[in-house]
């Protein structure tokens, strides 16, 4: 049994070097114009990778030391070699591509990310994770991305790219899940808190992910961004569920997470609406309006807490958050391209339907507001 799982894991080092080296050629056919031998060699790496990691599955039996070194040098040759595609790219007389740049920045952080990570297992002792589902297809995505740019594939070139893009934030998310359930490696914030968390950090991207053609009129924003906006929003609005359904099932309610949860939500909530201001799908008074209620409701729970009393959700409050979660998802997923192309007349509905939703959510907002105030005379009392 141990020669056998000797020979596997000598056999795999092999194919895995062969691998590396493969890149080595890719680099001089790309500079010289050599598209299909260059695609040629991504092509023997694209098949090199799913027979290691479905067939062999030699990460799953590698040693750390090995794994750390291989996975580095790996990634750091897949990394300049979409490099230099970008390069290649940016000097023809293609316009330079903000997705392909994109694309390279997040492979870099995956390959110092997961680097990090494998170094300080190494040093504390710990065994690693084998790979992912979803790491070995941001892997195999990665290469085939590289395939159809160096093949010039002009009409797959985004797509590819979003997929690989999706894929790498899929493989980031699944490993995060099973890192923090391993309790070995949970940190003193509780996985529901974190959860919590991740909303206010995502937040930014939102901004960037909304406006990435740096054109304020969200209709003329790339397809692949437009879906992974809408990504985006139902991941804060899942995330908003799970965080207080773990934090009662695991035993995890804390007055931190508490207080933290509304507040990630109206961050991300206000930051969408500020969003869709900027691209005239709501008007200033509808903005100003929720973002008055939501400071109010603040201070009205801020002092409540004073007064050693604390406000729990309220029905009007838990309608409020459903509508206004369904009014992003209506006018994010109205704003897709294909929508003109099915639904007849959708460009005269679209006139009116993104503030027409709006309206509807400012009104139960500050219906929900009034509710709140309503409920919690007793406390203003004190103050009035």
């Amino acid at each position: 049994m141990l020669e056998t799982l000797a020979k596997k894991l000598f056999y795999g080092r092999i194919l895995r070097i062969i691998r590396i080296l493969a890149y080595l050629p890719v680099f001089y056919f790309l500079w010289e114009g050599y598209s299909k031998l260059a695609a040629a060699n991504i092509s023997v790496i694209l098949l090199g990778a799913w027979y290691l990691y479905f067939k062999v599955r030699h990460q799953d039996i590698e040693r750390p030391y090995y794994q750390l070194w291989l996975s580095f040098v790996e990634g750091l040759f897949a990394f300049a070699v979409m490099l230099c595609i970008f390069i290649r790219h940016s000097l023809s007389d293609h316009e330079p591509e903000r997705m392909l740049a994109v694309g390279c920045v997040l492979l870099l952080t995956r390959v110092i990310a997961r680097s990090l990570y494998l170094l300080s297992m190494l040093r504390e002792g710990k065994p690693f994770f084998t790979s992912g589902f979803w790491t070995k297809v941001s892997t195999l995505s990665i290469n085939a991305t590289m395939l159809v740019y160096a093949l010039d594939l002009e009409f797959y070139q985004q797509i590819s790219m979003g997929a690989a893009m999706l894929s790498m934030f899929a493989s980031a998310i699944s490993f995060c899940y099973r890192y923090y359930r391993d309790p070995s490696h949970r940190k003193p914030l509780s996985i529901s808190n974190q959860l919590t968390m991740s909303r206010i950090v995502l937040t930014p991207v939102f901004i960037w992910v909304f406006f990435y053609d740096n054109n304020l009129n969200y209709q003329d924003n790339s397809m692949v961004f437009k879906i992974l906006a809408l990504v985006m929003v139902i991941a804060f609005m899942v995330t908003d569920f799970l965080d207080g359904y773990l934090a009662r099932k695991w035993g995890e309610v804390s007055t931190l997470g508490k207080y933290l949860d509304p507040f990630s939500d109206k961050i991300s909530n206000m930051t969408v609406f500020i969003c869709f201001l900027a691209s005239g799908y709501a008007s200033v008074w509808m903005v100003a309006l929720i973002y008055f209620r939501e400071a109010s409701v603040e201070t009205l729970r801020t002092l409540a807490a004073t007064e050693g009393v604390s406000i729990p959700a309220r029905t009007s409050g838990k309608w409020k958050t459903a509508i206004q979660g369904a009014g992003i998802l209506i006018i994010l997923f109205g704003a897709l391209d294909p929508l003109v192309y099915i639904i007849p007349h959708w460009e005269s509905i679209w006139d009116y339907l993104p503030k027409t939703v709006m309206g509807i959510i400012t009104f139960v907002t500050i219906a929900s507001g009034i509710d709140y105030f309503v409920s919690c005379k007793d406390v203003l009392k004190k103050y009035v």
